[in-house]
């Protein structure tokens, strides 16, 4: 391949990456600026939706006790059913989470919060196999194998799919955060929870959505992530998970925008850096380095790449 090839292919990567990434991302956000909780269990959320989707993929008709409807697979379009299926169970245990756990929660420390969170981590991790056994077999979308060249590369479809779908969703959200009541809410609940309470906005409202919306976005995420690489586990996203709070470090928390640019940077240095090292045989060091370099650049800006100091007034 020439450079211009070594480029684009490295951009398309990128973007593919970061299709996954951001999504994963800004439902960890949306709940730190909501909630002040760093959430550990955005990754098993968004598992537990994957997981329900595959089942309902894996299921191909067949009736069994619990109850849920069968889907057979002989189109594109009958993958709607079980990706909305994954993606509400996902919304609704976001939501059920803020208002059985968190909202009673909501003025103790962010250490008792993180905690909590990884206790989630745990719950989740035992109900999965005890709610769907060890049936889940799909490794891949149906359909998912196919490609299109693009300038001499190939793109897989549904990779292709989530960065359009993805973007549209992201998109969507931010015009909403600027331009809609709920958006004037939830960035007023950003600023200052306590403030926005006496100005007559209703926060339980703000923080439940905004954990049941992270679930969704980490549902999708999880869902088109599984079919990409090919298989599915309870662990399947953590990678996903610790790449979204480094880029949310980097981008910084300060914004919402902010830690997007940090996923955006993060998913071009993973597709730049082992091209960049292979020449002195250090390729397999390249994630280690990326985040060495994350560090010190964190080190030298601290509230992120894209994000400012916060002066507190007394």
């Amino acid at each position: 391949m020439n450079f211009a090839t070594d480029i684009l292919s490295i951009i398309i990567s990128a973007l593919i990456s970061f299709s996954f990434l951001s999504l994963a991302t800004f439902g960890i956000v949306l709940i730190f600026k909501t909630s002040s909780t760093t959430n550990f269990a955005q990754g098993m959320l968004g598992i537990l939706g994957a997981y329900t989707t595959s089942y309902l993929i894996d299921k191909q008709g067949v009736v069994d006790v619990t109850g849920l409807p069968s889907v057979t697979i002989t189109s594109p379009t009958q993958l709607i059913l079980p990706i909305l299926a994954g993606i509400l169970v996902s919304f609704i245990t976001g939501f059920l989470i803020n208002n059985v756990i968190f909202k009673h929660a909501k003025f103790t420390n962010a250490a008792t919060k993180q905690i909590i969170t990884m206790g989630l981590v745990i719950v989740i991790t035992g109900l999965i196999p005890l709610i769907f056994g060890q049936t889940v077999t799909r490794v891949s979308f149906p359909f998912s194998q196919q490609t299109i060249m693009f300038q001499g590369i190939a793109v897989p479809v549904h990779q292709l799919i989530t960065l359009i779908l993805s973007t549209i969703i992201l998109l969507t959200i931010f015009i909403l955060l600027k331009y809609t009541k709920w958006g004037l809410g939830v960035r007023s609940v950003a600023s200052n929870e306590r403030v926005a309470g006496m100005m007559g906005i209703n926060t339980s409202v703000i923080n439940s959505m905004s954990w049941a919306i992270a679930g969704a976005l980490g549902a999708l995420s999880a869902i088109t992530y599984t079919a990409a690489i090919g298989s599915m586990s309870v662990v399947t996203m953590t990678s996903i998970q610790i790449n979204a709070f480094y880029a949310s470090i980097l981008g910084g928390f300060s914004s919402f925008g902010g830690p997007l640019g940090g996923a955006f940077l993060l998913s071009a240095g993973q597709a730049i850096f082992p091209k960049l090292l292979v020449t002195w045989n250090l390729a397999a060091w390249s994630n280690t380095l990326l985040y060495v370099s994350i560090i010190l650049a964190v080190l030298i800006k601290p509230a992120g790449l894209f994000g400012k100091k916060i002066v507190k007034k007394v």
